[in-house]
């Protein structure tokens, strides 16, 4: 067998081992062990809804990320590396076509459905919204397609391939809203029960759909996406008495459209800079560089997934009490200084060994623009925890205006350095500077607030 099969299999059991070894842990009650300094600790971090909801968002993110290791490791294997292009190329564009369909309405249930007297009433209006609303918009991209991306002209000109093109985006569309309903209700476990059965069937589904190429690959991902959705609604029917309905009440629209429209606008382009560099370098560099792009996003994505984790918890806890908020801040980021540093000096010195799983050419050509967007992360963690802060004080016209200076900024320098043939390397540092900015114009939005304040 292929040594580096051999690691990869190493990798995957460990994480597999970790989620085994954290349930029986939690069920292992003996005398000795609960009197013990280790289980007072586990029992404190546990007892703590941010630190609890934290932990299996971050446990949730690195199974899905170690899985998508083998993921991709199997499909390199089997289809070409232009396949795999196309198909990093689809799921960017789905990216793309979820962010205009959630209408921001997923971040809205975070924080609203907390303190709602209705809550299935919330739940079905945002599923029957997102629902009308991904049909809509990706019927738009498949009517434009040849103009946006030539090379994925093939969905329209097939019939099959378009029809399953939609109804994978409302699938994709329906799994973010999943993720906030169960973050909503401080039961994020079930996000890791869902994202580790989506994970494991997607290693399955690409022996049987080599012939489809690259939308077999993308096919794979979303059946498996599909899976565990339907999974997650029998889990939120058994356990939080959810009654599945289509229907759409003006209400829940108007209690938290606002909000949900701001939070939309500005995530949406808050995500530009990662939805649209694939399509820049597919166009610019082709198919090739945006596999190794995408490797190593993949893997950086391991150091994001501890701001984003304790981030997305901060913002839950200030949405059930803004004034335990200050409190709170001083726990994410204790808990994101303490990850997140030692992750960053582990990728920056050994991430060559991670991309070269994937090959040879990934580690050459990825290993400059991994360590890059590494470093990068610190400022990723210092603007995950304003983004919450200002979530929950309802500051969205702070949070647009970051938005558009940061991806304004990354995919301008990006579309520059491309221009000069700068590689994937001027991307890396295009997107640390746009980081860089976003952290600035943070801090000078906090200071500005705090100094009206005390006027």
């Amino acid at each position: 067998m292929d040594i580096k099969l051999l690691v990869a299999s190493a990798i995957g059991l460990l994480f597999l081992l970790l989620i085994l070894s954290i349930w029986t842990f939690h069920s292992w009650k003996t005398k000795s062990i609960r009197k013990s300094w280790i289980w007072k600790k586990y029992d404190y971090l546990l007892g703590d809804s941010l630190y609890r909801n934290s932990l299996y968002l971050m446990l949730n993110s690195i199974i899905v990320t170690g899985l998508g290791f083998f993921f991709w490791m199997i499909n390199t294997r089997l289809f070409s590396t232009e396949d795999i292009g196309l198909a990093t190329a689809l799921i960017s564009v789905m990216g793309v076509i979820t962010g205009l369909s959630l209408l921001g309405l997923n971040v809205g249930l975070i924080r609203y459905l907390p303190s709602s007297k209705r809550k299935n009433e919330k739940i079905n209006t945002v599923f029957t919204s997102v629902m009308l609303s991904s049909i809509i918009v990706a019927s738009i991209f498949l009517i434009f397609v040849d103009a946006i991306s030539p090379e994925l002209g093939f969905l329209r000109k097939n019939i099959i391939f378009s029809i399953a093109f939609i109804a994978f985006m409302i699938i994709a569309s329906f799994d973010f809203i999943i993720d906030s309903i169960f973050t909503a209700y401080r039961n994020t476990k079930y996000i890791l029960v869902k994202n580790t059965i989506f994970g494991i069937f997607k290693l399955i589904f690409p022996f049987f759909l080599i012939f489809l190429g690259a939308y077999g690959i993308f096919s794979s991902w979303m059946v498996s996406m599909l899976i565990a959705l339907i999974i997650s609604f029998i889990i939120l029917i058994v356990k939080f008495n959810y009654v599945p309905k289509f229907e759409f009440h003006k209400k829940t629209i108007k209690d938290i459209g606002k909000y949900s429209f701001g939070n939309y606008v500005s995530g949406f382009i808050g995500g530009l800079p990662i939805m649209i560099l694939p399509l820049l370098i597919l166009n610019k560099l082709g198919a090739e560089l945006v596999a190794y792009y995408y490797i190593a996003m993949m893997i950086a994505g391991l150091l994001f997934i501890i701001p984003h984790a304790t981030s997305q918890s901060l913002f839950v806890e200030g949405s059930y009490s803004e004034k335990e908020l200050g409190r709170q801040i001083k726990k994410a980021v204790k808990i994101i200084s303490l990850l997140l540093i030692p992750a960053i000096i582990l990728i920056v010195f050994f991430g060559q060994y991670l991309l070269m799983l994937f090959g040879k050419e990934y580690a050459i050509e990825g290993f400059r623009f991994l360590q890059v967007i590494a470093v990068g992360g610190i400022f990723v963690g210092v603007n995950a925890v304003f983004i919450s802060i200002f979530k929950v004080q309802k500051r969205i016209k702070e949070i647009l205006f970051k938005s558009i200076i940061g991806s304004t900024l990354i995919i301008g320098l990006t579309y520059l350095f491309l221009s000069k043939g700068s590689g994937l390397s001027g991307v890396g540092y295009a997107w640390i500077i746009g980081q860089i900015t976003i952290s600035l114009v943070f801090t000078g939005m906090w200071k500005f607030s705090k100094k009206s304040k005390s006027i």
